[in-house]
């Protein structure tokens, strides 16, 4: 190749052994990457704080915490807290608990008024820095509702870094290729891309075309150690928020991810000192860039670490034994086969194409293998290919792959064979020929710019939507300090009035021992009496007593300012039903089968106490579509993928994007598995003449408790009832794939 070698191909076993190796390498690393793709955070997204995003407050706080998913360099992290109506800076003392947790103290108490916390963190996994903001207000309203987060890859003057990523991979690519190839495909006199057999072909000036070949490969080492320095000095100088030296140095070498940038330039350099000299080293230095590339890219922030950049490294020097072999063929010999005549154009087909053809398939297809794997670990759902701004950049770059892959079988299984079988090829035949290899590099250069496009982007969406999951499980305090349940253990809740009721229970034959603990609204330790009915029990401090009691169901009884809260939680469960059925894997099949619906009702009942009440009718159409209406607010919301249409009762429908960029999917809808940290098969009965069985669920980080009511026939979930912090929720589910169409509004829109 360029394009597919022929069977009459000579193959030499060193390339085969060599190729076969690389493809194996990469398969591995796509079967570890793979196992293990839901990945770990890896940049430092923002996970939580107190207050929380949107809060209202009704005295100053002390200080205002934030949490991140990873640890940050701390000495390139800033935080400010600026107050909106007038737009000023608050005087404030930042200060760190942990490595993941940033403390903003202001120097006086907050007075009455909106407040917008803005930061910027720079991870020191891979270097990538982050930029986002949230208000709060003390006694008055928030400036806005949730958090907000930069996602644009051009925010910061992003296109520089894009050009100079760009450069970087489009030069360094070209170099490495040119490099490997020389070991690859070694030949006794010259080079594959100017071997000795040429030397009698009619026309062609051999040492004209390898006084070329070095010229371009050394100009490609230049320019590849240049483009290294542009881009990690532009990257550094984002990430330190300008060109101050102590803050570069800081960037550039405390941390791996800095240390891999400024790896690929000495590496670069190196390379291009020695590879007149010592081909195989210069190739191994060459090599060892692109790992350095791999380092400071998405990859180090992907989990499991290691494999995921090897896959990457793997896939970059896959791609410059490819591509860059297909350009060097056309920036060495493209200048001289227009002046050459038809036997030594002919020449060149058949002594240099078919060389490279070795070990192009190879190449081709460890790109193939190991980018699935990328795929697979930067996507959170198929449907962000084309539903996110960052997957539609990797569509692009699929796409533009896939045409230079059918560019090259084109012309050297179909073009290539005519025109070198016939014994005076037709004038057109052999122009579309070199046509078609010359416009590979062309569309080689679209790879490098949705290469150097996609690194620039803040976060991928696999990790755009972990953020905002793991955002909306935090707790209302910090820390909540709840117990995860034994395996012997149940772990189930209810509400009494604004309070959490949470019981831990062991069962010895009929006797059910455990703990009961009550919360109030904000999670902590509620201070309110309470008693265990007709059990035994004794105090184990605030909010907490530890009983023992021959009931089926536990009955708690608070005492709330002069009036009785009552609630019933279950004590007793089966641990595995007559068919054998662990309660955690009926879940994951319950989970796939509300997923998969094509259209479901969905009713649901929000109160935080006595006083509190809403409900929210949602439909669901797959694959994208859903609408609600809340009462007794009379607002209407329609959602179609990316964007959604608000309408309060009497107005105008207001248009506007939903989420943070992730379009929405019906199938990531119910996610109960993030919830499951314990799962318990409650009981089974018939309901309506059918069979049924209740889950209980509970995840102690959050902190939520949940019940689902699962019809045994279908799978399919019909009622659920949710307890967190301030949220008691009772849902049921109905017209399963019964649902009509849900429809884009029609104007006018307000504006």
């Amino acid at each position: 190749m360029p394009g597919v070698f022929r069977p009459d191909e000579p193959i030499i076993d060193l390339t085969r052994f060599l190729s076969s190796r690389l493809l194996l390498s990469a398969l591995v690393a796509g079967l570890i990457a793979a196992v293990a793709a839901p990945a770990a955070f890896g940049h430092a997204a923002f996970l939580g704080s107190t207050p929380a995003p949107g809060a209202r407050l009704e005295a100053a706080p002390e200080q205002v915490s934030l949490e991140y998913t990873e640890p940050l360099d701390r000495r390139l992290t800033d935080v400010d807290l600026i107050r909106v109506e007038d737009g000023r800076t608050v005087a404030a003392r930042t200060g760190a608990s942990s490595s993941r947790r940033l403390a903003l103290r202001p120097a006086a108490p907050l007075a009455t008024g909106a407040y917008r916390v803005r930061w910027h963190t720079v991870s020191t996994e891979d270097g990538h820095a982050l930029e986002g903001s949230f208000s709060f207000g003390v006694r008055a309203a928030a400036a806005s509702g949730g958090h907000q987060l930069e996602q644009s890859p051009f925010a910061r003057y992003g296109w520089l870094r894009v050009i100079a990523r760009f450069l970087l991979y489009a030069t360094l690519l070209l170099f490495t290729g040119a490099l490997v190839l020389r070991i690859l495909l070694a030949e006794r006199e010259g080079s594959w891309l100017t071997p000795g057999s040429l030397e009698a072909s009619p026309g062609v000036d051999l040492l004209q075309a390898r006084a070329r070949e070095r010229s371009v490969v050394a100009d490609l080492g230049a320019f590849a150690a240049g483009a290294a320095a542009l881009s990690a000095l532009l990257e550094a100088a984002d990430a330190a928020g300008g060109v101050s030296p102590t803050r570069l140095a800081d960037f550039l070498l405390a941390n791996v991810a800095g240390l891999g940038r400024v790896a690929v330039i000495a590496f670069a350099l190196l390379a291009l000192v020695v590879w007149r000299r010592r081909a195989k080293l210069a190739a191994g230095l060459a090599a060892a860039a692109l790992a350095a590339v791999a380092v400071s890219g998405h990859a180090s922030s992907a989990s499991p670490r290691t494999a995921a950049v090897l896959n990457d490294w793997v896939h970059l020097l896959a791609g410059s034994v490819w591509l860059g072999g297909i350009a060097l063929i056309v920036l060495v010999w493209r200048p001289g086969v227009r002046g050459l005549g038809r036997d030594g154009r002919m020449a060149v087909a058949r002594q240099v194409l078919p060389r490279f053809g070795r070990v192009a398939v190879w190449a081709f297809l460890t790109v193939g293998a190991t980018g699935i794997v990328s795929l697979l670990l930067q996507l959170g759902r198929l449907d962000d290919l084309w539903q996110t701004a960052y997957g539609l950049v990797l569509l692009g770059k699929i796409i533009l792959v896939a045409l230079i892959a059918a560019a090259s079988w084109w012309h050297a299984s179909r073009l290539r064979p005519r025109m070198l079988a016939a014994p005076a090829p037709e004038e057109r035949l052999e122009r579309r020929h070199w046509r078609v290899l010359r416009t590979e590099p062309l569309l080689a250069l679209g790879v490098a710019v949705a290469a150097g496009l996609l690194v620039t982007f803040p976060l991928p969406p696999r990790q755009v939507v972990e953020a905002d999951e793991a955002l909306a499980a935090q707790p209302a305090c910090d820390p909540c300090p709840l117990p995860r349940p034994a395996p012997d253990e149940l772990a189930v809740a209810g509400y009494a009035g604004t309070n959490v009721v949470a019981a831990w229970m062991r069962r010895d034959g009929r006797r059910v021992t455990g703990t009961v603990r009550v919360y109030d609204r904000d999670g902590s330790r509620s201070e309110r009496p309470f008693t265990v009915d007709s059990a035994r029990q004794r105090s184990c401090g605030p909010g907490c007593r530890r009983f023992a009691t021959l009931k089926s169901v536990l009955r708690v009884t608070i005492a709330d300012r002069g009036t009785r809260r009552v609630t019933e939680l279950p004590a007793a469960w089966i641990g595995r039903p007559l068919d054998g059925t662990s309660g955690r894997a009926l879940l994951r099949r319950v989970q796939a089968t509300m997923r998969a619906l094509r259209s479901v009702r969905q009713t649901e009942h929000v109160t935080s106490g006595p006083g509190s009440f809403a409900r929210t009718v949602y439909r669901l159409r797959a694959p994208n579509r859903l609408t609600y209406a809340t009462l007794p607010a009379a607002s209407t919301t329609v959602v179609v993928g990316r964007r959604q249409w608000l309408r309060a009762a009497g107005q105008l429908w207001l248009p506007g994007d939903y989420g943070s960029g992730i379009g929405f999917s019906t199938r990531s809808w119910f996610r109960w598995t993030n919830f499951a940290q314990e799962v318990r098969v409650l009981r089974r009965w018939r309901r309506g003449g059918r069979r049924t069985t209740e889950l209980a669920l509970m995840d102690p980080g959050t902190p939520a408790w949940i019940r689902l009511t699962v019809d045994d026939a279908t799978r399919r979930v019909v009622r659920e009832q949710s307890i967190t912090s301030r949220h008691f929720m009772t849902t049921t589910y109905s017209d399963f794939d019964r649902g009509g169409p849900i429809r884009v509004p029609k104007g006018p829109y307000a504006r």
